[in-house]
C-alpha cells in the first residue's frame, strides 16, 4: 500500500511555455505531465501527487510568495485531495 506523495514545485513556464527559458520549459512540461500521470494513477490509493506553481519571485516582498506563506498552501495542498495543479495567486490554499 502506498502512503507517501509527493509535490512538484515549479516556476510558470511549467504551465505556460517561455521561450525565454526554453531549456527549463521543456523539462518542466515533461515532469508536469509525468506528475499529472501519477496524481491521476495514485489518486484512488489516497496517495497525492501535487505541483505548485509559483509564477512570482520567493521572498521578493509579495505576501503570496513569502516562504512562510509557500510553506503552508505546499502542506494544504498535500494534506486535501484536490486538483493535480494549483497556482499562486489563481485561488486561495
Amino acid at each position: 500500500m502506498l502512503r507517501a506523495g509527493g509535490i512538484h514545485g515549479n516556476g510558470s513556464s511549467a504551465a505556460t511555455p517561455n521561450g525565454d527559458v526554453a531549456g527549463t520549459s521543456t523539462a518542466l512540461a515533461d515532469e508536469t505531465d509525468y506528475g499529472a500521470m501519477l496524481h491521476e494513477a495514485l489518486t484512488p490509493q489516497n496517495t497525492h501527487v501535487k505541483q505548485l506553481i509559483t509564477p512570482g519571485a520567493i521572498g521578493g516582498g509579495d505576501p503570496l510568495y513569502a516562504p512562510d506563506a509557500l510553506a503552508d498552501r505546499l502542506w494544504n495542498i498535500h494534506a486535501r485531495p484536490g486538483p493535480f495543479r494549483t497556482t499562486v495567486g489563481a485561488e486561495s490554499a
